[in-house]
């Protein structure tokens, strides 16, 4: 069985519409007008549909075909459809339109599921929109790890809180009306593009998930003392360097740890940023993956970053300071989120059905079917991006591929729906 091209297309090209920088890129904040818009439109789509449509107390969108066994728990399919600021148009989107296209076909072909198939979509994935760690906030709610004290603390590039985003976008959150009996799903399958050149350099059509890996992130701020370029060098007190050690120390620690965590020091902020002086702060970003649940505990991996810098606060005399940027609630790094393997199984068949080469892809960054995994079995394929470009402009999946990757999601609903 396959989906329909032209719809596809045209769901892809018609939600691009809403968007608050045309040329720049596709811009769907949420909580934001051009949020509100598409939501109308998908609204409009699932009615054309005869789904029940309804929303939890956090603003996630649901479209239920109904099953023959009313009480049984639901196959549950999307994704997100907001975006970063300049981002692309298939991020998220992808995922959304082609669990819309499932459901199209099913009614189509007056399928008789016997469980019941949930359409989710989501306003709230990114986390650029409130800060690093704040994303994914649809499925914490469901899933009720979602906390208050997130949604009054943490703020977008306008200044408003989470909470008062909501508000201005006309829901008044109830977390406890958000949350979902995770007994009432029978498995959550999200599709989305790879975000990485992997399936393309290697001309595979479909990404096969097994496990999506953990992730930590933490803040290193270094406080040192500006001087002229002509301080001597004895006595200088300069936080670049300090930072310099501890990016070494970072890039050599995670190698000693072998392939199943890898850690990166992927921004630094310096000042003042200029050749003429001795940087008296900087700022690194670290963004830490782990890959199984052995090699290191969060609590070790706090620990020997503490330990080092402590060692390069007393070798330079630059003070420094670690912040961890953890999701409420949850362990730094992440445990790696494991997915269902008899779907694998299953869309590996699939994908020899219907000729279409795929590959084991387990590099992934975080995704809602990461929340979802620790609760409901939880499935996710991957379709090429080219170039690996994501989060951009220039981000682009042929449209051929995505109908690719809707062709194996509609017949793997197909079968888990009728088991």
């Amino acid at each position: 069985m396959k989906t329909n091209f032209e719809r596809i297309k045209s769901d892809i090209e018609n939600l691009a519409k809403y968007n608050a920088t045309p040329e720049l890129g596709i811009t769907r904040s949420a909580y934001s007008i051009e949020d509100r818009q598409a939501r109308n439109y998908l609204i409009n789509e699932m009615e054309k549909l005869g789904l029940e449509i309804w929303e939890d107390g956090f603003s996630t969108l649901f479209g239920r075909r109904p099953g023959k066994k009313t009480e049984a728990p639901a196959v549950m399919i999307g994704s997100h459809y907001d975006s970063v600021v300049n981002g692309g148009q298939f991020d998220g989107t992808a995922g959304v339109v082609t669990a819309l296209e499932t459901m199209r076909v099913l009614e189509e072909i007056n399928f008789e599921n016997e469980y019941p198939i949930d359409l989710i979509l989501m306003n709230a994935e990114e986390g650029e929109t409130f800060g690093p760690s704040t994303g994914v906030s649809n499925s914490r709610a469901m899933m009720g790890t979602l906390t208050m004290k997130e949604l009054e603390t943490v703020k977008n590039r306008h200044g408003q809180t989470k909470l008062a985003a909501l508000r201005n976008y006309g829901v008044e959150p109830d977390l406890e009306k958000a949350k979902r009996d995770p007994k009432t799903i029978k498995n959550f399958i999200e599709l989305h593009i790879e975000q990485g050149p992997i399936l393309e350099d290697e001309g595979k059509d479909i990404g096969l998930v097994e496990f999506i890996p953990g992730i930590g992130r933490f803040k290193v701020r270094f406080y040192g003392e500006t001087e002229d370029s002509t301080a001597p060098m004895t006595t200088r007190k300069d936080a670049l360097v300090a930072a310099a050690r501890f990016v070494l120390f970072m890039n050599n620690w995670m190698l000693s740890l072998g392939d199943t965590i890898a850690g990166t020091v992927g921004k630094l902020n310096i000042e003042p940023n200029s050749n003429q002086f001795v940087p008296h702060f900087v700022e690194a970003l670290v963004e830490i993956r782990t890959f199984d649940t052995k090699t290191i505990t969060p609590a070790e991996v706090k620990d020997s970053m503490s330990k080092e810098l402590v060692e390069i606060q007393k070798d330079t005399g630059v003070r420094c300071e670690l912040e961890e940027m953890a999701r409420i609630g949850y362990s730094n790094p992440t445990e790696p989120s494991v997915m269902d393997q008899r779907n694998v199984e299953k869309m590996k068949e699939i994908c020899h059905r219907l000729d279409y080469t795929y590959r084991i892809i387990n590099n992934g960054t975080g995704h809602d079917a990461m929340i979802m995994a620790d609760f409901v079995p939880t499935n996710m394929i991957y379709i090429p991006s080219k170039n690996g470009v994501t989060h951009h402009p220039d981000e682009w999946t042929d449209l051929e591929d995505v109908q690719k990757g809707a062709d194996v999601l509609l017949n793997l609903v197909m079968a888990i729906a009728m088991e």
